[in-house]
């Protein structure tokens, strides 16, 4: 690392495989002093009815994919289009070219936000060598989890069947390929081992 620039905060990429641990990740580097900016987080507000950005990404979502992935009270039914996404690869592709860039320009408002005393975490699920986040980061953090495990936890984490989970697995870049992408890999063995590697690189973010 060569260290941040004068006025400007250290960014750090966090990516992995989904049911790797990047929220676990993510929250305990909030709890130690980190500025997170979550793009799944963002996403959501982009397909909710609460917010105008929301609301507009939502007539378009329908314009496209109409009225069946919405519930009666016009909430985006997303389970609906979760399965749609992973067993619909053009319907993917409809979906990211809709909020993907609202998505990154709201990322880089709140990275402005960042002060220069603290350093920032971008997370962001899926990641490819062509990503624009790379661009926007100093540094990207991979967390890697065991296949089988993953399987497991996504499973149980969404209630779903092993198909399902699969086919999520198998949408994402691979492991090789995310690991070339970055710069430090925690590979998720437990809580602890985890843990002990995130206290290292925060008191090196926060040292810099």
């Amino acid at each position: 690392m060569d260290g941040r620039k004068d006025g400007v905060p250290w960014l750090v990429l966090l990516t992995g495989g989904i049911a790797s641990g990047k929220t676990f990740a993510s929250d305990y580097l909030q709890q130690k002093g980190a500025v997170i900016i979550d793009t799944d987080i963002i996403s959501r507000a982009m397909t909710s009815q609460d917010n105008e950005a929301g609301r507009l990404a939502l007539i378009e979502i329908k314009r496209h994919f109409g009225e069946s992935l919405f519930a009666d009270n016009g909430d985006l039914d997303r389970s609906k289009m979760r399965r749609l996404i992973f067993s619909d690869a053009n319907a993917k592709k409809m979906l990211e070219k809709i909020l993907h860039g609202r998505i990154l320009e709201e990322v880089k408002r709140q990275i402005s936000l960042v002060d220069q005393s603290q350093y920032g975490v971008v997370v962001v699920p899926v990641i490819c060598a062509e990503s624009p986040y790379l661009d926007l980061c100093d540094e990207v953090l991979v967390i890697e989890v065991p296949y089988d495990l993953q399987l497991q936890r996504l499973m149980a984490r969404d209630n779903i069947s092993e198909e399902m989970a699969i086919k999520m697995i198998d949408s994402q870049i691979s492991r090789l390929d995310r690991r070339k992408l970055g710069d430090r890999v925690i590979v998720n063995q437990n809580k602890t081992f985890v843990e002990r590697q995130l206290d290292k690189l925060h008191d090196s973010y926060s040292n810099l």
